[in-house]
C-alpha cells in the first residue's frame, strides 16, 4: 500500500518527465537498450575480481545519535546507515549474496556486508533510490519490514516491488516529513529502471536530500552525469555530507549514461559544494569491467588533477563498516 498523505512539494519545480507509461531523464543520452547490452557482452574486457574479498569485523553501531553530528556507516555497495537527529536511516538496503531475479541470473557478491541485519540498530526510515536488483533487494526489505517496519520512501511506481505496506512514493522535488522535524526530498538522477524485460522506465529513479537539524545530506543513488547536481545545489544550498557513487563505470561508451566515473564524482562533489563526500557503489558487486581497486585509484588521481585551491576537497572512501562522524559547519551557499 502506498501512502502519500503526508507528502508535500518541496519546490515549485516540475516532476519527472512522464508520458503516461514511461519516465525519462532530464538531460543527457538515453541509456543503451538490448542491442547495446549484447554488444557489451560480446566485446567485454572484464577485469578479474576476487571471488571472496575479506571483510574485517567492525564494531556494532551505536543505537542512536542525537548530539548534533551526522554518523554514517557504509555497509557495502549503496547501503549506508545514516544516524542523525535520533533517527536511523538506511539507504538502498542490499544484504543478499547476489543481485538478480535468480542466483544464476544475477551478479554474485564479492565482498560480504560489513554488518548483518542483526548487527544494526532499529531502522526508522529506508531511502530506496530505484528498483534495480542491486538497490531494491526484496529479501533484505522483507527482513526489515518484519523486524522494524520502517517507512520506505522511494520513487513513483516503485512501491509495487517493495515487500512492505509502509511505503511512500514521491515524484522528483516532492518531500516527506520525518520525525524530529527532519524532511527528505526525492531529487533527480540520470539513470533508468527495470526489473524485467518489459518494465523499462515504468517506475521512477532518483536520489534524496535530507534536511536535519545537524545539516543537509545528499544520497545520489545511481546516476550518470548531468545538470541535476547544480540544480540540487541551487534548490537546497551546500551539502554537509554527500554519498556519491564512484564504481561500475567501464566501458564508458556503455556506462556513461547511467554511472558517473570517479572524475565525474569529484565534479559532482564540487557542484554540490559538499563539505564531506563519501564514496558508495563500489567494491561489492562486479557489475562492470573495471577492476575492484580501480575506483579508489581513479578517485585519488581525479583529486590530484584538481586546480590549485580545489585540492582540499574532502572526498573519503572509508573501510566498509567504519563509522564516519561529521560535525557540520555552516558552509557558504
Amino acid at each position: 500500500m502506498v501512502d502519500e498523505s503526508d507528502s508535500s512539494i518541496g519546490t515549485s519545480r516540475p516532476g519527472a518527465p512522464f508520458d503516461g507509461r514511461r519516465f525519462r531523464n532530464l538531460s543527457g543520452p538515453e541509456p543503451h537498450g538490448l542491442a547495446g547490452v549484447f554488444r557489451w557482452m560480446l566485446t567485454r574486457n572484464r577485469a578479474k575480481w576476487p571471488a571472496n574479498i575479506k571483510q574485517p569485523i567492525m564494531p556494532v553501531p551505536v543505537e542512536r545519535v542525537d548530539d548534533g553530528t551526522i554518523r554514517s556507516t557504509v555497509i557495502g555497495h549503496s547501503t549506508v546507515l545514516i544516524q542523525v537527529d535520533g533517527l536511523n536511516i538506511l539507504t538502498d538496503p542490499m544484504l543478499s549474496d547476489f543481485a538478480g531475479p535468480l542466483p544464476w541470473l544475477g551478479v554474485r557478491r564479492s565482498r560480504p556486508p560489513a554488518l548483518r541485519l542483526s548487527d544494526m540498530p532499529s531502522i526508522d526510515v529506508v531511502l530506496l533510490s530505484h528498483n534495480h536488483y542491486d538497490h531494491l533487494d526484496r529479501a533484505t526489505l522483507a527482513g526489515l519490514a518484519l523486524r522494524d517496519n520502517p517507512v520506505v520512501i522511494t520513487g513513483l511506481r516503485v512501491g509495487r516491488s517493495v515487500p512492505s505496506k509502509n511505503v511512500v512514493e514521491l515524484d522528483w522535488w516532492q518531500s516527506q516529513a520525518l520525525p524530529r522535524g527532519a524532511e527528505v526530498t526525492y531529487v533527480p538522477a540520470e539513470h533508468f529502471s527495470a526489473r524485467g524485460p518489459f518494465d523499462r522506465n515504468a517506475s521512477l529513479w532518483g536520489g534524496f536530500v535530507l534536511r536535519t537539524s545537524a545539516g543537509k545530506i545528499y544520497f545520489a543513488g545511481d546516476t550518470g552525469d548531468g545538470a541535476h547536481f547544480e540544480m540540487i545545489h541551487k534548490a537546497y544550498g551546500a551539502m554537509d555530507v554527500s554519498f556519491i557513487p564512484i564504481g561500475a563505470y567501464e566501458p564508458r561508451w556503455f556506462m556513461e549514461p547511467v554511472h558517473i566515473d570517479p572524475t565525474q564524482a569529484v565534479a559532482a562533489s564540487i557542484a554540490l559544494r559538499s563539505q564531506v563526500s563519501i564514496a558508495i557503489h563500489h567494491g561489492t558487486f562486479p557489475l562492470a569491467d573495471e577492476a575492484v581497486e580501480a575506483p579508489a585509484r581513479e578517485l585519488e588521481a581525479a583529486i590530484r588533477r584538481l586546480p590549485h585551491g580545489q585540492t582540499a576537497i574532502d572526498f573519503r572512501m572509508p573501510i566498509f563498516g567504519q563509522a564516519i562522524v561529521i560535525e557540520p559547519i555552516i558552509a557558504a551557499e
